[in-house]
């Protein structure tokens, strides 16, 4: 698990007059004693948590380059790109992202621009990137120290890979980690308001490009976004936010960390995890894959979520950038209609004869009404997805498109013609069978 801030991540106050990110500064900027820095800094959140640090936490300068390269071993080393991979062919089946779009490029580029701090839970060292003002490394390295703080008690390295193949379960303890940071940044701001200089701050990042990022589709920008604004929002314990919100207590990000969330749509409906009452666990959807025609056999299984099927149904014509105007950022919303309601889902992306290739998703909806609505908003989706034909030369698309009860079976395949098709019908109804059964 890597945990970053960007160059300046998305504070409310004052900060919520400049901008949100920053690219590297214009004029040059004198090395710092980040080891200086870190003493007061490092004093400051253990203040604010009421925890102390176990360990010290080494703090490291880096470069863009440099931040590249990690990222790439990472990848590397963790299994990471194959995985990048299989979510670019899932995304483009489903119609997140387009066909021409190289994601992993893409990932390095914004992050490359983007990322001003990082911490790296197995050698429990933070990197800050070279080139910022003294006051915004500060505030980066509140970021950061928090995050260190919450290994040391939480282990986020093994919290993370114990959801490494659920990319839903994954975003939600990614969105923990980050609102969790954000919060004690945001203290440490007001703690330390007289020795910031603000205007100074607000200067630097009036001139700062986005460029990159505001290009990108929302199902890059959305999950990587929401991890600080939604994380936040959900330990605030509300849907919406606005400037006034109050902030979240420290007994809260305790209690958080002690049982964390599970998934985005308890992030994005935080009643479904702190109201004992509301308290609302996905339902487990497990396909019987040994059902798969000869030839046929699976690459990946992965979960969803609210936030990623959100993104899948949000029509064509409003799949838009991120606007880094600080009341737009607070106005972004991580779900729609259609993927509200959502009880469980399972994508298989599977490898077929002939080079063929499938996308097959299940989902499980709260009631009959709310899998209707899924439903209809992936037709506009599939016929985007259709009209720009197969996935290789040769192959045509076929799909799978039906409401059963409460779930909903979608299926993209990309074969040859005269092959002979794949049932996903089938398969959903064993999946849901078993929910059935469980119940």
């Amino acid at each position: 698990m890597v945990v970053v801030a960007p160059k300046t991540p998305p504070f409310p106050m004052l900060i919520y007059l400049t901008a949100f990110f920053v690219l590297a500064q214009d004029a040059p900027v004198p090395a710092l004693d980040l080891a200086a820095l870190g003493e007061a800094i490092e004093v400051d959140v253990a203040k604010i948590t009421g925890r102390s640090f176990k360990r010290t936490v080494k703090i490291k300068a880096t470069n863009a380059k440099q931040f590249t390269d990690y990222v790439i071993e990472k990848l590397a080393h963790d299994g990471g790109t194959l995985r990048m991979a299989q979510d670019e062919k899932i995304a483009k089946m489903l119609g997140m992202i387009p066909r021409d779009l190289d994601l992993k490029a893409l990932t390095l580029e914004v992050l490359a621009e983007q990322v001003g701090g990082f911490y790296d839970p197995p050698t429990e060292s933070f990197h800050v990137v070279e080139g910022l003002s003294e006051d915004l490394t500060r505030v980066v390295m509140a970021h950061e120290f928090t995050h260190a703080l919450d290994d040391q008690y939480q282990d986020l390295d093994k919290l993370d890979k114990d959801c490494q193949y659920q990319t839903d379960a994954q975003l939600a303890l990614h969105a923990l980690a980050e609102g969790s940071a954000m919060e004690v940044m945001e203290r440490w701001m007001m703690l330390n308001i007289r020795s910031l200089d603000m205007a100074a701050v607000a200067e630097s990042q009036a001139s700062f490009s986005t460029d990159t990022l505001a290009a990108a589709p929302p199902y890059l920008w959305k999950p990587l976004l929401g991890s600080y604004m939604a994380g936040q929002t959900f330990l605030r314990k509300v849907e919406v936010r606005t400037l006034m919100t109050r902030p979240a207590e420290i007994s809260v990000l305790d209690l958080a960390w002690a049982k964390p969330p599970v998934s985005t749509e308890q992030i994005l409906h935080p009643a479904k995890y702190w109201d004992e009452e509301m308290i609302d666990l996905p339902t487990p959807l497990l396909t019987d894959t040994s059902r798969l025609p000869q030839g046929w056999s699976m690459e990946r299984r992965d979960v969803l979520g609210e936030l990623m099927l959100a993104i899948m149904t949000t029509p064509i014509d409003q799949r838009e950038g991120v606007e880094t105007n600080p009341l737009k950022l607070l106005a972004i919303r991580y779900t729609n209609p259609a993927a509200t309601g959502w009880d469980g889902d399972e994508v298989l992306l599977l490898k077929g004869p002939q080079g063929a290739s499938a996308t097959v998703l299940f989902t499980w909806w709260d009631d009959e009404k709310d899998a209707a609505e899924f439903a209809a908003s992936c037709e506009p989706i599939l016929a985007m997805i259709g009209s720009d034909g197969g996935f290789e030369e040769g192959q045509e698309l076929s799909f799978t498109l039906s409401v059963l009860g409460q779930g909903v079976v979608l299926g993209v395949v990309s074969a040859p013609e005269e092959m002979e098709g794949l049932d996903c019908l089938a398969l959903g109804k064993v999946a849901f069978e078993g929910v059935k059964t469980v119940r």
